[in-house]
């Protein structure tokens, strides 16, 4: 800092007021009446009507008008009011930041792939919104994350009804499967069936997962896939291919349904699969506090698949 500078700071803060006053100049300002900016402070009217003058004396000029009821503005006043509106809002803001920067927590979530691309993170911006303090990471593996020797938090993924003691189970989905297309495609073979044409369609399947076998072994042979079929080891990337107008698929109605109502899949038949297995968020008994607010928003995203096991 130069000599000029420091002058300079050194003019400033004989000039500026104490930090009190300016606050009390602010609220008297916000009402316009000393009786209620008094009531705010727990000050008498007439302590407050002393501390005004005191400012107004510091500072050299006037900054209310008396009036029969209440108070107004002089120009000097309206002024000072705008920029000590200003300062104390950034000042405000600095200390909720500076505040929010302490007191972040990282959260770990490990998920599948496909949901967090289909489902998850679409969602995750209100999760972001309602808690800026806590800093999420997601992790995407194709496999249940041990959450001893991880590092996640939170891990969902497919799974069945049988539950690892120790952990908190919350059951996010009550999954069933479909038979999806593209409205394209779906179309087509509409039009294929009216002119009494087969229609063989090219089936894209998960090749870790043997949903179309079952699906046909359920008695839904409604549609019979060509040879040269389409495979995939990994759902997400499957669906987009179907949305591009690939082909069918077996879905998941947890991946699909946000596509379905969107407009973008379209359920072949109203034909549907279980299998007994559905999306769950696996957590420990207890965690680090940022763990019970995302797993309130869960149960909030999916209340209809919400069961809690211990």
């Amino acid at each position: 800092m130069t000599n000029l500078d420091a002058l300079a700071q050194a003019s400033l803060l004989r000039r500026l007021p104490s930090m009190k006053a300016l606050l009390f100049f602010n609220v008297v300002g916000r009402h316009l009446n000393l009786v209620r900016a008094g009531e705010e402070l727990h000050l008498t009217q007439g302590a407050l009507s002393r501390q005004i003058k005191l400012l107004e004396q510091h500072l050299g000029v006037a900054l209310f008008r008396r009036l029969a009821r209440g108070l107004a503005f002089t120009q000097e006043g309206e002024t000072l009011y705008a920029y000590s509106q200003q300062a104390f809002g950034t000042l405000d803001a600095g200390l909720r930041r500076l505040s929010l920067v302490a007191g972040r927590q990282t959260l770990v979530v490990s998920v599948a792939r496909s949901f967090a691309l289909r489902v998850l993170a679409g969602r995750l911006p209100r999760f972001v919104r309602a808690h800026p303090w806590v800093d999420l990471q997601i992790d995407t593996h194709r496999y249940f994350a041990d959450l001893e020797t991880s590092g996640a938090d939170v891990s969902i993924r497919l799974t069945d009804s049988h539950f690892e003691t120790g952990h908190r189970h919350r059951r996010l989905t009550d999954d069933i499967s479909w038979l999806v297309a593209s409205p394209a495609v779906a179309r087509r073979m509409t039009a294929r069936k009216k002119e009494g044409a087969p229609f063989r369609p090219v089936l894209l399947s998960n090749s870790e997962r043997d949903d179309w076998s079952r699906w046909l072994a359920a008695g839904n042979r409604r549609v019979q896939p060509e040879e040269a079929a389409l495979q995939f080891n990994d759902s997400a990337t499957m669906l987009q291919a179907v949305e591009a107008g690939m082909g069918f698929c077996v879905a998941r109605s947890a991946l699909a349904r946000d596509a379905v109502e969107a407009g973008t899949l379209v359920r072949v038949w109203k034909q549907e699969m279980r299998d007994g297995l559905c999306y769950r968020a696996i957590s420990a008994a207890r965690g680090k506090p940022a763990l019970e607010p995302f797993l309130q928003w869960l149960d909030e995203e999916f209340p209809a698949g919400a069961h809690y096991h211990l």
